[in-house]
C-alpha cells in the first residue's frame, strides 16, 4: 500500500516515463512545494520496494513505474471494503441504501460515551 505522497509521485511517474525527480518534483509542485531531496528520498524508497525501475544516463536517474496503476488502485480498494464492509456484498448493501449494522465495539464505545456525558 502506498502512501498519499508516495501515490502522488507515482501518478506522475505514470503519466510521463522515464521520468527524472526533478520532472517529477514540477509534475507535483502545484498541490505539494516539495524539496528536490524529499522527492529524490522518496523516489529511491519507491525504488527499493520494488515499485519503480532506474537507469543512469549521463549522470541521471530516469525512472519507470515496474508496478501497474490498477494494480495499485485494486489492492486499495480491497483494503477499504475489507475494512469498512468486510465484503464486496456488504459494501453493495451500503451503496443500495442499506446501512450495515455497526460493529458491537463501536455501538458499546458510543453508549459508554453518552454515558460519560450524562454522569458529568
Amino acid at each position: 500500500m502506498l502512501t498519499p505522497l508516495e501515490l502522488d509521485i507515482m501518478k506522475a511517474v505514470w503519466r510521463r516515463s522515464p521520468i527524472t525527480v526533478r520532472d517529477v518534483q514540477d509534475a507535483i509542485r502545484p498541490n505539494r512545494p516539495l524539496a528536490y531531496t524529499t522527492v529524490m528520498t522518496i523516489m529511491d524508497r519507491l525504488f527499493h520496494k520494488g515499485c519503480l525501475s532506474r537507469t543512469l544516463r549521463t549522470r541521471t536517474h530516469y525512472y519507470e513505474p515496474t508496478i501497474d496503476f490498477t494494480e495499485v488502485r485494486d489492492e486499495a480498494l480491497q483494503t477499504l471494503i475489507s475494512s469498512f464492509f468486510g465484503s464486496k456484498e456488504k459494501l453493495m448493501e451500503f451503496l443500495e441504501g442499506e446501512q450495515p449494522p455497526m460493529p458491537s465495539a463501536i455501538v458499546a464505545e458510543t453508549t459508554i460515551q453518552r454515558l460519560d456525558e450524562t454522569l458529568l
